[in-house]
C-alpha cells in the first residue's frame, strides 16, 4: 500500500486545488482514487472504496465546507482527503456497496443448498451449464488454471467475458439479488474467508438435479465415458507432437461428441439451450482451452484454426 509520501507524489500532478469548485474537487478526487487503485498493490474494487469514502462524515463535511475555505485551507483539506482515501482502501468496513465488480470476475458455482432455487424456478435451467470432471478451469481465488476432480454446475457468463449473465452491467444491479446463490451471498471483497468456507461445502451436481430420471442419468454417464475431457486433451497433445498430422482425429472427436449430444437431445426432447447443463460444454467450445477454434466453412465442413482473439 502507498505511504503518505507516495500519496503526496501522486497529487502533485493533479493541479491546484485552491482554484477548484466542488464539482472539480469531486472529479479530481475520483481520478486520484482510480490512480491509487490502479497502482497494482490494491485488489479491492475502486467503486467499493469510493462508496465507503462518500458515505463518511469526513467526505460530506469537506464538500459542505469547501466553498467557504481559504486557499491554504483547501490545500490542507485536499491532502487530508487523499490520505483519508488511502486509509479507507486499507481499512474497509464490512459492507457491500453492490458495485458489481465481484459479478464481473465470474459467475457463481452452485452448492447443494442452491437446489431449492432451481426447483422454485428462481434460476432457470437454461441459465446453467456443467463443468465436467477433468476440465481445466480458473480458480476464483487465484489467477491460475487447475483440473477439476469432480463436476460443478455454474451460472452462465456473458459472451466474450466472465461477467455473470444475471448482472445488469449498465446499472450494476444483480437481477436475481433476492434469490442469489449461496456463493454470491458469501462473496465479500473486504474478506475472502466466507467465500472460501462456502467453497469447501458440497457442490451441486447433475445427479442432484436429475435424481430419479435413471435413463437420463445413464445417458449422461455414457457421454462422460465416451466423450471425456481427457480424450480431447490427449488428442490435442498428439496434435502438437505430430505437428498437426492427426488433425482429422481431433475433428472426428469433435463431430462424434456433437452428434452424441444433439442426437440424444432430439430423442429425449431436451431443449437446445439446456444441453450444456445436461451434457456439459461441447468439445467445439472447449477447443479454446488449447488455443484453437472451430470454423464452419460454406460447405458445412468444419476446420480447426488457431484462436488469435
Amino acid at each position: 500500500m502507498q505511504s503518505s509520501d507516495k500519496v503526496s507524489q501522486q497529487i502533485a500532478g493533479i493541479g491546484y486545488p485552491a482554484t477548484w469548485d466542488v464539482e472539480t474537487l469531486k472529479r479530481k478526487w475520483v481520478g486520484f482514487l482510480k490512480a491509487l487503485m490502479d497502482d497494482g498493490e490494491v485488489t479491492i474494487p475502486q467503486k467499493r472504496v469510493q462508496f465507503q469514502v462518500e458515505q463518511s462524515s469526513t467526505y460530506q463535511d469537506i464538500l459542505r465546507r469547501w466553498p467557504r475555505m481559504s486557499e491554504s485551507e483547501r490545500l490542507d483539506t485536499w491532502k487530508q482527503l487523499m490520505e483519508f482515501s488511502e486509509k479507507c482502501s486499507r481499512e474497509l468496513l464490512p459492507a457491500c456497496a453492490q458495485c458489481g465488480e465481484c459479478c464481473r470476475k465470474g459467475s457463481p458455482t452452485l452448492q447443494v443448498e442452491d437446489l431449492e432455487l432451481l426447483r422454485q424456478g428462481k434460476i432457470p435451467w437454461n441459465m446453467l451449464y456443467t463443468l465436467r470432471r477433468g476440465e481445466a478451469v480458473r480458480s476464483p481465488f487465484e489467477e491460475k488454471l487447475f483440473f477439476l476432480l469432480d463436476e460443478r454446475i455454474k451460472i452462465r457468463e456473458k459472451d466474450g467475458n466472465r461477467e455473470c449473465a444475471f448482472l445488469d452491467g449498465a446499472n450494476d444491479v444483480c437481477t436475481i439479488y433476492a434469490d442469489r446463490p449461496v456463493q454470491c451471498r458469501a462473496q465479500a471483497c473486504w474478506d475472502p474467508e466466507p467465500a472460501k468456507e462456502v467453497a469447501g461445502q458440497p457442490y451441486l451436481t447433475r445427479r442432484d438435479i436429475f435424481q430419479g430420471v435413471e435413463l437420463l442419468m445413464d445417458l449422461m454417464a455414457e457421454h462422460d465415458k465416451r466423450c471425456a475431457f481427457g480424450k480431447l486433451k490427449a488428442a490435442f497433445e498428439a496434435l502438437e507432437e505430430t505437428k498437426g498430422e492427426n488433425v482429422e482425429e481431433v475433428l472426428e472427436l469433435l463431430a462424434y461428441e456433437d452428434h452424441f449430444r444433439h442426437f440424444l437431445g432430439e430423442q429425449l426432447k431436451i431443449p437446445e439451450d439446456t444441453l450444456e447443463l445436461v451434457f456439459g460444454r461441447s468439445f467445439a467450445d472447449l477447443v479454446s482451452v488449447f488455443g484453437f477454434k472451430v470454423r464452419q466453412e460454406p460447405d458445412s465442413t468444419r476446420c480447426l484454426v488457431p484462436d488469435l482473439g
